[in-house]
């Protein structure tokens, strides 16, 4: 246990945890606990505590406490109780999810003692996306970073802190080694790819895009920071065009999804130039178009006549890795494609 005056900067910068919608407990949290029972904390102990289990029942141990608990099946209410192994003391807590999104309430011991508490997340390991760490002030620059997945467990992802205002988490990517196109979204692998220089796994982020808002395709990347390839952005974006994008990374779904060319939603070349859009996020001579399953991505030539997109797709099945940004010249197995979110 660590006795703190205060709550700390990670409580301070604590992103809301909606527990309500999870069946699913595990993950790293903190129990805040007094001494005073009076409803606030003040000189505070914490314990980081790893859980495992579900709302009907979870349990957490470290080398002095054992905890087990369970909680209502609407997540509304929570009870639970601690064993110290070295005093001996049970501690029983009782409590409800807090307007703020964590169970918080008062709790009492078999030795008369009693006082306040709350239970959420270790906000250390509680963000979902790398927007969110960057915002609550926990980057350490570029990098991998232990983001939540929907299941509640920590995965590692590649974060771009620095680049075009930062908080980008790489969703995406497709490798120099990775011949013709995919025909669907689904047929990529989950294990997320942690090295955006020279990417080495067929990856699409297969989770939940509604934490995310604007979004970064880059395609004929030649080295680090996507050296001599090309790139286009969208902001502000809802769920619904996320998908439409990510879904572009599919010949097959992108047709499905987007039956016209016209359908696809619009980006832009410029990171600093908000105000002027790329139709569609391609070349304009090609809005009247059916869309077509020649090519995988979101960008189809938005930059000239180029062959510039993440990769083929039906035509030209064999030719490996990203697009060339060359006019009629297909991939060659020297270029990659990343595509990022925040």
């Amino acid at each position: 246990m660590k006795n703190i005056n205060k709550l700390t900067a990670f409580a301070l910068l604590m992103p809301t945890v909606v527990f309500a919608t999870e069946n699913n407990f595990s993950g790293d949290y903190q129990l805040h606990l007094d001494t005073v029972h009076d409803g606030q904390l003040v000189n505070e102990t914490t314990v980081d505590l790893a859980v495992k289990g579900t709302r009907a029942h979870f349990v957490a141990s470290e080398s002095e406490l054992i905890l087990s608990g369970e909680a209502s099946v609407n997540a509304l209410n929570i009870k639970f109780q601690t064993s110290d192994l070295l005093s001996g003391e049970l501690r029983y807590f009782a409590g409800s999810l807090s307007d703020s999104g964590v169970y918080q309430g008062s709790w009492h011991s078999n030795t008369g003692a009693s006082g306040d508490w709350r239970f959420n997340h270790n906000p250390a390991a509680s963000f979902e996306t790398c927007k969110q760490v960057l915002d609550a002030g926990y980057s350490v620059g570029d990098g991998v970073y232990k983001l939540l997945n929907e299941s509640g467990e920590q995965q590692s992802f590649y974060c771009d802190m620095t680049t075009d205002g930062g908080g980008w988490t790489l969703v995406g990517s497709y490798p120099k080694t990775q011949p013709g196109g995919i025909a669907r979204i689904s047929d990529y692998g989950t294990t997320p790819e942690t090295s955006p220089n020279d990417p080495s796994s067929l990856f699409l982020y297969q989770q939940d895009l509604s934490k995310f808002r604007d979004t970064r395709e880059q395609v004929a990347c030649a080295g680090a920071n996507c050296v001599s390839g090309k790139t286009v952005y969208a902001d502000n974006l809802s769920t619904y065009d996320l998908n439409l994008i990510r879904s572009a990374w599919g010949y097959l779904d992108r047709v499905e999804h987007m039956p016209k060319v016209a359908d696809i939603p619009s980006c832009r070349t410029d990171y600093n130039d908000t105000t002027t859009l790329v139709s569609s996020c391609v070349l304009p001579t090609y809005l009247t178009w059916a869309n077509n399953s020649h090519q995988v991505g979101w960008q189809v030539d938005p930059h000239g006549p180029t062959h510039c997109w993440v990769a083929r797709g039906t035509y030209a099945s064999g030719a490996i890795g990203s697009g060339l940004c060359a006019s009629k010249v297909e991939p060659n197995g020297t270029r990659f494609a990343l595509l990022w979110m925040r």
